[in-house]
């Protein structure tokens, strides 16, 4: 019942990465973790799946970074439930990926990469247009999205979102398109984890 932590029917979670977690530097980690690009201890991969309205952290494996974010995410799908909305950023792209979450039943707000050219189906009230992706059914939301900040300073980006959520009416592109920074709640969890729990120490 806490404010934020469902978007209609569905209770939110996000995937998430953190690669900056530091290991011992012994031979056993950089066996298996690989040796740090720049020098200094090995870094273990952290992949969590997070409910973004509590930022608890619902399950969490770790492994080495060289194996992809999605890779450490497909190993949490069975912790995914029909009344979960998963939302991701465009690291999580792939139509495996979503294919995989897809048949779990949880439904996706996830960002896709500005080079993928998916096909224009039928074209919505909202101006987002449905699609099929990995052969999912789809629905497209393009978006510009400015950003003004407290000193004065403004940004501008375009967001290109993928959903499973098809009704244009009930879930308008408009409210997807907030709903998909509650992603970033994601980030405070990890700072919790990275700066304030272990103040920067070596596990």
């Amino acid at each position: 019942g806490t404010p934020g932590v469902r978007f209609g029917p569905y209770r939110t979670v996000s995937f998430d990465g953190c690669g900056s977690i530091k290991t011992p530097d012994s031979e056993r980690n950089r066996d298996w973790l690989g040796r740090c690009p720049h020098g200094g201890y090995p870094q273990v991969e952290l992949m969590t799946l997070v409910e973004t309205g509590t930022r608890s952290v619902i399950a969490a494996v770790f492994g080495p970074a060289r194996e992809g974010e999605t890779s450490h995410a497909m190993r949490l799908l069975q912790h995914l439930r029909p009344d979960m909305l998963v939302l991701w950023d465009r690291g999580f792209d792939g139509n495996d990926f979503l294919a995989a979450v897809h048949a779990t039943g949880a439904r996706i707000v996830g960002r896709i990469r500005q080079r993928r050219r998916p096909p224009v189906l039928k074209t919505l009230t909202d101006s987002s247009y449905l699609s099929v992706i990995g052969g999912v059914p789809v629905r497209i939301i393009e978006a510009t999205v400015h950003v003004t900040c407290t000193n004065g300073n403004s940004f501008e980006g375009s967001y290109r979102l993928v959903t499973t959520l098809l009704d244009a009416q009930r879930y308008p592109a408009e409210r997807l398109v907030s709903l998909y920074h509650e992603r970033w709640e994601h980030e405070s969890a990890y700072y919790a984890l990275r700066h304030t729990i272990l103040h920067g120490r070596v596990l």
